[in-house]
């Protein structure tokens, strides 16, 4: 009985999760229209219009009363929030419903319980100023860059660009909004507008293909700090209620101010001017050669002092004197024989 048994519960499990993929493979694209929700999709916070009649039980049709949350995220406990749904064919989603308990939601209604799954988030939109491709991992936010250097926009809509479209159809859109130093505010970013970019991808950059493309910041205006921010286009009520993101901001630099630094040229010539004059030839030669002088004579004379006794040994002088001396007392005697 347990070899049986062991089987068919394996295959009701492979099943299962058969089912489960096939189901998740459905995330991210609602249809037919983008307000057409079907069981798994993410809605967000400020959607309004949603028709959830797709959520409800094939079997009864009967409309959807609530989308409720429970403790853990687990269906089988207690329900934490429920919001309630007035109309499902057309619902807006507020966010004081929700209230940033953002999860999993089950659609409901009296007749047959729990009867789909929802996934409710907020659109974030993260933006980043970096250098222009291939150069997109150098981020640029707060520092002092030169009017020639080239920059992109990195945008990051890690839900929205990932679950708000319907087939292959993405309609949110932002602009991106350029503060000078003076306060004004532009789409217009160097010969480029930035205004209705197209949240395709979880993340993009404005110089990808068929995006604006790279800015040359001497081509933005004067030299200053810009700062440049993100802010929901479409739909409407992202563009009404729907936070913008941080702004980042970077300072242009005056080319003479940066030129100017270099110059410190002429500080070496200055140095180094004096160094040689000063101290360094004239000091050195009247105390070093003197001992060095008189060191040398040391072993000079000691080596002259040893022959020095030996030499007037030769200078026997006394010996000529002596036979001078007994060649003169000779020649007396010789003289006194005669006589």
């Amino acid at each position: 009985m347990t070899p049986e048994w062991i089987p068919r519960r394996g295959l009701t499990i492979l099943l299962a999760v058969c089912l489960l993929a096939l189901c998740v493979g459905q995330v991210g694209a609602r249809g037919p229209t983008i307000s057409d929700i079907q069981p798994y999709d993410t809605i967000f916070v400020y959607e309004e219009g949603l028709n959830l009649s797709q959520l409800r039980d094939p079997a009864t049709g009967s409309p959807i009363t609530a989308l409720q949350k429970h403790q853990d995220d687990n269906p089988d406990r207690g329900v934490t929030r429920s919001i309630p749904v007035p109309d499902d064919t057309d619902f807006d989603l507020q966010e004081f419903l929700v209230r940033g308990d953002y999860g999993p939601y089950y659609a409901f209604n009296p007749t047959d319980g729990e009867t789909a799954l929802v996934f409710i988030r907020e659109p974030e939109i993260f933006l980043d100023v970096v250098l222009a491709n291939p150069n997109h991992n150098e981020p640029l936010t707060g520092l002092t860059v030169s009017p020639n250097t080239r920059v992109a926009f990195r945008v990051v809509c890690p839900d929205v660009g990932a679950f708000y479209r319907a087939d292959s159809v993405s309609p949110a859109t932002i602009d991106l909004i350029l503060t000078t130093p003076g306060g004004a505010e532009t789409t217009r970013i160097g010969e480029f507008n930035f205004a209705g970019l197209n949240v395709s991808s979880t993340r993009f950059y404005t110089d990808d293909p068929g995006r604006p493309g790279a800015v040359r910041l001497g081509d933005i205006g004067e030299p200053g700090t810009y700062s440049v921010r993100a802010v929901w286009r479409t739909p409407a009520g992202f563009d009404a209620n729907a936070p913008d993101s941080d702004p980042v901001t970077f300072t242009v630099a005056n080319r003479v101010g940066v030129d100017a630094t270099p110059t410190p040229t002429p500080t070496p010539t200055v140095t180094m001017t004096p160094a040689p004059t000063t101290a360094v030839p004239t000091t050195p030669p009247t105390t070093a050669p003197t001992p060095a002088e008189t060191a040398t004579p040391a072993p000079t004379a000691t080596e002259t002092t040893a022959p020095a006794t030996t030499a007037p040994t030769p200078t026997a002088t006394p010996l000529p004197a002596a036979a001078a001396a007994a060649a003169l007392g000779l020649a007396v005697l010789v003289i006194g024989r005669r006589r």
